[in-house]
């Protein structure tokens, strides 16, 4: 039994009803303790009582969909790592840049409201619509717009975090990784909570939900939702920036007309008027300026509508999705340090993105059988709108008057997606395994794009390009007993081509090609002392070609993108999970990443490492929950050094991170003090020049707060 599996809330489950046995056992073999060696027989009769319950000390098994199917995770040949619901809690994981502290080679460089870069492995997800890490909430891709994610997270069951080429399964924009955030589903089980949070910089946040049946075994509903707001931690005179206000909620349906039958839909929308990103110069104070002139005001909205149909016959499991997706986001931003003159200079920046998407799978029944598949195929249709405004003001920017246009770039980008997919495995003797896969997609791509300054047209044009692309991925593994798995893999990822919304006087110069990667992988998954020990390790070697990079004007801000490099990418990744005793868990795990730019239009940047990538990542994590409700836990997490261009002139240098978080938990009702950044290490997710000043966007600093749940 796994501590995060037996502190569940729900009463009638036998799990929690386990660990309140550990608990009274424990008490008991105290209260026998007599005379003046009362507190060193405590301790011994505790020791005891931990050994006796030592069946009952067991690492959680996870059962995750990695694959499309559920497996249990140690089963998976592959690199995944998996956070469950009481992980999520106890960490305070409550939106998707909290989650890469916990996962090696996995880095996330926050720049305001939904956007930023992530990157898995060393390749990095650029701000298009062609990514190296896909996001999925519930199956469905969780990408509003080229700028922007689904970031909020609430009532969540699991989190995977797949490492490596996963294109076989999903696709395209997966070449680096996926994430899957799996959400808690309404049942039979009547649920509800309420949680309330107070914070420095004034925060306030507040999230509930309930679910439960409307006919018992047929029909059940569940509505979560939350608010956040909070106060900037950035000291600008006359102004409010580095806001973070949120709303957001989600409604699902669940239906099961049939035993054999189960319908979901799930409606989830999320609203934000939070900055994109507060500029400071590197070289000051970073969190006291003065009119630097260089916030990122913008408003984002998202939504994602899907329908999962799953039926089960005899002979497959068929599992059917249809989900629109939109986004909407508006910003603009400063461009020099100094607020009101003449010719100040700022960028509008305006942007809307629908999906519409269809898959079908079909997947073996018998998960005993030697032999396992699953095919299906996909369809999505996108349509993106851009308008980029680069306007100057003798004003102040927030003036409603007096601004006219300068340089003004509309686009549209239609996104046409069609592929099939397939994989299958057999298991020889029970122990040797042998997965092969492969997915072909079809990726159009169309663009109608206008370039206007001052009134004249300097580009008007129609363009559209096809793709074909094949990923191909094989997996041997041998199981040498029941605690031990080894593999070996080679699998191809593929990040889509595409145009640039921002630049590109012609198609040629708008348009970049797809990037294509090989990665070969080697591990061993094992568990010890009856479970109490989990210990996984894996090494990579990862060749990339035709990388994009993302290139900004220093004059306009304007982007544009191309393939310019190749690159190879290693690193070897560690993870376990140590429960010695009752109540203590132990977590720890490494990431090593090595790489090199290769064949650089620039030569100057051959040699030089692939940006938005830390060289190393750790974490360690150590939290006791007593037998009276009592817990405490402590965090630390180590980043190595990253640079943020393929120059490598711009860089964060290492640093550590520390939380911690003591609290009390009944059946009922939660409570706990955290702080986060502890040490306030200030450390920038993002830095450039613009204007001839350095500049970066600042991480979060110290932050503390008490929050309490109810249960009911």
């Amino acid at each position: 039994m796994d501590l995060d599996t037996a502190r569940k809330w729900d009463k009638s489950s036998s799990i929690y009803n386990t660990r309140k046995k550990e608990k009274e056992l424990v008490k008991m073999q105290i209260i026998k303790s007599r005379g003046r060696l009362f507190i060193v027989l405590a301790l011994v009769w505790l020791i005891s009582a931990q050994v006796q319950a030592q069946d009952a000390v067991q690492v959680d098994t996870i059962t995750i969909t990695a694959n499309k199917m559920e497996e249990n995770i140690q089963d998976v040949a592959g690199s995944v790592s998996a956070l469950s619901e009481m992980q999520i809690e106890d960490a305070g994981i409550n939106s998707f840049n909290d989650i890469h502290i916990h996962i090696p080679n996995f880095s996330s460089y926050a720049s305001g409201n939904m956007g930023g870069y992530d990157s898995i492995r060393g390749q990095t997800n650029l701000i298009t619509s062609s990514r190296a890490v896909g996001i999925y909430v519930d199956d469905v891709p969780a990408i509003l717009s080229s700028w922007t994610k689904l970031t909020n997270l609430y009532e969540t069951e699991r989190i995977e975090v797949l490492r490596g080429p996963q294109g076989n399964l999903y696709g395209l924009n997966s070449a680096g990784g996926v994430v899957n955030i799996i959400t808690k589903k309404p049942g039979n089980t009547f649920r509800a909570n309420a949680t309330a949070e107070y914070g420095n910089y004034d925060l306030r946040s507040y999230k509930a939900s309930v679910s439960g049946p409307v006919v018992k075994d047929k029909l059940f509903m569940g509505f979560a939702g939350k608010y956040k707001t909070r106060d900037s931690y950035i000291e600008e005179e006359g102004a409010d920036t580095h806001k973070d206000n949120w709303i957001s909620g989600r409604f699902q349906m669940r239906w099961v007309p049939l035993d054999e039958t189960n319908i979901l839909f799930t409606s989830i929308d999320e609203d934000s008027d939070s900055d994109h990103g507060v500029w400071v110069p590197k070289d000051s104070d970073p969190f006291k300026i003065k009119n630097m002139g260089l916030d990122e005001k913008g408003d984002t909205y998202g939504n994602i509508r899907s329908l999962r149909i799953k039926h089960h016959t005899p002979w497959f499991d068929l599992t059917l999705i249809t989900a629109k997706v939109s986004g909407e986001s508006q910003s603009i931003g400063g461009k020099d340090f100094v607020s009101g003159g003449a010719n100040l200079k700022y960028a509008v920046n305006d942007q809307d993105s629908n999906k519409w998407m269809q898959e079908l799978r079909l997947a073996s029944t018998d998960k005993e059988n030697a032999f396992q598949w699953i095919f299906g195929g996909f369809y999505l249709k996108g349509e993106e709108d851009t308008d980029y405004n680069f306007r100057k003001d003798t004003g102040t920017m927030d003036a409603p008057t007096g601004i006219y246009a300068d340089d003004i770039t509309e686009s549209e980008i239609e996104t046409d997606i069609f592929s099939l997919f397939g994989q299958a495995g057999y298991t020889f003797q029970e122990r040797l395994t042998i997965t092969a896969g492969l997915r072909y997609d079809r990726d159009k791509k169309e663009t109608d794009f206008l370039h206007n300054v001052n009134g004249t047209v300097i580009a008007d044009y129609e363009a559209s390009t096809t793709w074909d692309a094949v990923s191909p991925k094989l997996v041997v593994d041998f199981r040498a007993n029941d605690s031990i798995m080894t593999y070996v893999s080679v699998a191809k990822g593929y990040k889509s081509g595409g145009y640039s919304s921002h630049m590109g006087d012609t198609p040629e110069d708008a348009m970049f090609d797809p990037e294509y990667a090989w990665s070969y992988e080697t591990g061993v998954k094992t568990n010890w002392l009856n479970n109490r020990i989990i210990a996984n390790m894996c090494g990579f070697y990862t060749t990339v070609d035709d990388i994009q990079i993302m290139y900004t004007d220093p004059d306009t801000w304007q982007m544009s993108y191309k393939n310019a490099a190749e690159a190879t990418l290693w690193g070897i990744e560690l993870e376990t999970i140590f429960r010695p005793f009752a109540g203590l868990q132990v977590m720890a795990s490494f990431g090593l990443l090595e790489t090199e730019l290769e064949k650089h239009e620039i030569r100057e940047y051959e040699g030089n490492r692939v940006p938005f990538a830390s060289d190393y990542n750790a974490g360690l994590v150590i939290q006791y929950n007593s037998p009276w409700g009592i817990y405490i836990r402590g965090e630390g997490s180590w980043f190595g050094k990253s640079y943020f261009g393929e120059d490598n002139k711009y860089s964060q240098e290492a640093y550590m991170i520390a939380n911690s978080k003591i609290g009390y938990e009944t059946e009922n009702f939660n409570i706990n003090f955290y702080i986060k950044n502890a040490f306030d290490k200030t450390y920038y997710n993002f830095v450039n020049c613009r204007g001839g000043v350095e500049k970066g966007i600042l991480g979060t600093p110290l932050t503390c707060g008490v929050q309490a749940t109810l249960r009911f």
